[in-house]
């Protein structure tokens, strides 16, 4: 996340403790989110994949069976939602055993997105003849930074390939930042915000 992202995310969070957005999204989650004892809130439809056997199907089934395991889903599905339904984004760190690759995935660490960023590092040369930049090297990576370090130079890189995440799928008018669903309710907040202040000076003003 770059600064500007940074900023809206924790206004997010910031509405999201508004008494009445809470309720609202509560409501919102409580509807998405429908579960019972015996089945999970979520399954995966494959009855429209055509040229795929029987058996290839079944075996996708048990590993999207896996991952809602991994996720703790059936348990958590609620809090899961809630925290996409918020900040716009879901990020989670894949765990693998390094010595031993294709025993799979072995845990799905969720990771805060204030903390983490996409990195995209670019060398570039100048071609003698046209004086056109040439990239040379292009190198991307996350970038894991704690709250507990005190530079914004330190950090962990991530592979690419080790982060799964899922956004919103809303942008910008320029394409290029994430939004929440919650955007849409900034401009409401303040007005309500804006009401309940003035009625408290008005109440002041008029209790003498």
């Amino acid at each position: 996340l770059n600064i500007v992202a940074l900023r809206v995310v924790k206004r997010y969070r910031e509405m999201s403790l508004v008494p009445e957005v809470d309720a609202a999204i509560d409501d919102i989650v409580n509807e998405s989110i429908s579960s019972n004892d015996l089945d999970a809130p979520i399954a995966i439809n494959l009855d429209n994949v055509k040229n795929v056997g029987d058996e290839t199907k079944k075996k996708i089934r048990q590993e999207f069976d896996e991952i809602l395991k991994l996720l703790a889903y059936k348990t958590l599905s609620h809090d899961i939602f809630r925290k996409w339904y918020i900040d716009g984004r879901l990020p989670y760190h894949v765990i693998i055993n390094d010595s031993n690759p294709k025993a799979g995935i072995k845990e799905l660490r969720y990771i805060d997105p204030i903390q983490l960023r996409k990195v995209k590092e670019v060398e570039e040369k100048q071609d003698p003849k046209t004086g056109a930049k040439i990239i040379t090297k292009q190198e991307e990576y996350f970038l894991f930074q704690s709250n507990k370090m005190n530079t914004a130079e330190q950090g962990i890189k991530i592979h690419p390939d080790a982060i799964i995440y899922c956004t919103s799928g809303m942008l910008d008018a320029g394409r290029k930042r994430i939004l929440s669903y919650l955007h849409k309710a900034i401009k409401p907040v303040n007005q309500l915000r804006m009401m309940e202040d003035s009625l408290v000076i008005y109440r002041i003003s008029r209790a003498p």
